[in-house]
């Protein structure tokens, strides 16, 4: 029989530690990206949505308004479409840009809010827009 006494391995603690941080700092660096990418703002995922919707009240067509829209949207008649297009798509026609503001929760729904403002340097609007399950559910210009 082997009476050879035991020996207890011994740890280079500060070996560990640098290990240990070494493995912590790569997990962070994998995971970084996937934690940008959920970092962004929620409505800015609605962004090409509103310069569609922009667009086509600059072009006056009521038909490509209503394309991406729930069927309650897309009911939006044609005249009270071409009144708003008539009194705005001159200035968006000049130039716009738009600039996410923030989320609201009403009536139980996600609303993203949007500053439109104009190159002719008058008044800017205020947008919200509504997107359920990738259509339009509500757009509206203040």
């Amino acid at each position: 029989m082997n009476t050879a006494p035991f020996a207890a391995p011994q740890y280079d603690v500060r070996l560990s530690l640098a290990r240990l941080a070494a493995g912590l700092l790569m997990l962070a660096a994998l995971l970084s990206p996937v934690m940008a990418q959920n970092t962004k703002p929620a409505g800015t995922h609605d962004h090409p949505v509103i310069h569609r919707l922009l667009d086509a009240i600059a072009e006056e067509n009521h038909q490509e308004f209503i394309s991406e829209g729930t069927p309650e949207f897309a009911a939006l008649g044609e005249p009270e479409f071409t009144q708003v297009a008539r009194a705005i798509a001159p200035r968006l026609r000049q130039g716009y840009d738009v600039e996410y503001l923030g989320n609201l929760r009403q009536q139980g729904l996600e609303i993203s809010v949007w500053k439109v403002s104009f190159e002719d340097n008058g008044d800017d609007l205020l947008a919200t827009l509504n997107v359920q399950n990738g259509r339009v559910g509500g757009f509206f210009l203040r």
